[in-house]
C-alpha cells in the first residue's frame, strides 16, 4: 500500500503535498557492497561529509551492521554539510521501504539531517513552535517531529502534539503528514491511533496513508502489525463498510499476514482462527528489524 513514488517525502511535505515531477528521474544505482572492514571504515571517515553519508547509507541499505552503527554515530555531524544530490535522492527512496527497520530509521535520520535538524530536545521544541507559527512549513514540521520521536527524542512531548494535528487540524494535508510522521513512532499506541485515522478521517488521502502505515509501510514490527488483524476483520465483515475501505482492508490483511486468502470475510475469519497464532509465533521468531520491504 505504498504511496506514489516521490523524489523525497520530506520535500513533498515542505510543499504542502505538491506532486513531485517524475520526468527525467535518474534510475537508482544498486551497487553490491562487501561487508565493511576496518580499512573501509578508515577510508570512509576521511572522505567529505557528502560521500560519507551516501556511502554509509548505501551500505546500510545492504544490511551492513557496521555501516548502520557508523551512520548513527555520524549523522548529526553532517547537518549543514550534505545535500539532496541525485544519488542521495535515490538512497532516500530505497531506505524508506527497506526490509530492515534499522534502515527505515536511518531514512528518518537522513531526512532530518538534510533539512538541518539535529536529534535533540532543542530541535523538538523548535519544530513544535514552527508547526504552530508557520502554516506553510507545518506539514514538514509534523513529519519531522514524528522522525524525532521515533528515534526516542522527546517522545512524551511530541506524541500528543503530533496526535492532535493528525486528528484535529482542519487542513487535510497537515493531517496526512502528521499520519506520516506517526509511522515512525514504533509503539502499539501509534498503531491504534493510525487505525482511528484510517477509519474516521474525512479525507480519502489521509485514510489511505494511515492504512499503508498500518500494513507494510511505517516502522512497526511484523508481530505488532498482527495485533491489528482482528480490527481489519471486523471492518471487512461490517455491511456498512464501503467498497474502498474493504479493498484497503483486504490489502492490509494480505500485507500484514502474507496469507493468500479469498476476498471473503468468512474465509479470512477462518484463516485467522486456524493460523493466526501460528503466524504470530513465526513473526516473533524473526529478528525485530525484519519486515516486508523492497530490499
Amino acid at each position: 500500500m505504498k504511496s506514489v513514488a516521490s523524489a523525497s517525502r520530506a520535500n513533498k511535505a515542505r510543499t504542502n503535498g505538491q506532486q513531485a515531477a517524475t520526468a527525467n528521474v535518474v534510475p537508482p544505482r544498486h551497487i553490491a557492497l562487501a561487508t565493511m572492514t576496518d580499512r573501509d571504515a578508515e577510508r570512509l571517515l576521511a572522505l567529505p561529509a557528502q560521500q560519507q553519508a551516501e556511502d554509509m547509507l548505501e551500505r546500510a541499505i545492504g544490511h551492513d551492521q557496521r555501516s548502520l552503527d557508523l551512520f548513527e554515530q555520524h549523522v548529526d555531524s553532517w547537518v549543514g554539510h550534505i545535500r539532496l544530490t541525485d544519488h542521495m535522492r535515490q538512497l532516500e527512496r530505497r531506505s524508506e521501504f527497506s526490509s530492515d527497520l534499522r534502515v527505515r530509521y536511518a531514512n528518518g535520520d537522513i531526512n532530518l539531517t538534510l533539512d538541518g535538524w539535529r536529534k535533540n530536545e532543542q530541535a523538538a521544541a523548535m519544530l513544535i513552535e514552527r508547526a504552530q507559527t508557520d502554516l506553510h512549513y507545518r506539514p514538514a514540521a509534523v513529519y519531522f517531529l514524528g522522525m524525532l520521536a521515533g528515534c526516542g527524542m522527546a517522545y512524551d512531548r511530541i506524541h500528543p502534539v503530533l496526535l492532535d494535528y493528525a486528528k484535529h487540524d482542519p487542513d487535510a494535508t497537515v493531517r496526512l503528514w502528521a499520519v506520516e510522521g506517526m509511522r515512525y513512532l514504533r509503539k502499539d499506541e501509534a498503531l491504534d491511533e493510525l487505525f482511528e485515522s484510517f477509519t474516521h478521517d474525512p479525507s480519502n488521502n489521509v485514510r489511505e496513508r494511515a492504512g499503508c502505515n498500518l500494513s507494510d509501510c511505517g516502522n512497526f514490527t511484523r508481530l505488532q502489525r498482527m495485533r491489528m488483524v482482528p480490527k481489519f476483520l471486523e471492518l471487512v465483515a461490517d455491511p456498512s463498510t464501503d467498497a474502498q475501505m474493504k479493498s484497503w482492508s483486504y490489502l492490509a490483511l494480505r500485507e500484514i499476514t502474507d496469507a493468500n486468502v479469498p476476498v471473503d470475510p468468512r474465509a479470512w475469519r477462518n484463516w485467522y482462527r486456524d493460523h493466526g497464532s501460528e503466524k504470530a509465533a513465526e513473526f516473533e521468531r524473526l529478528d525485530w528489524w525484519q519486515v516486508r520491504g523492497d530490499e
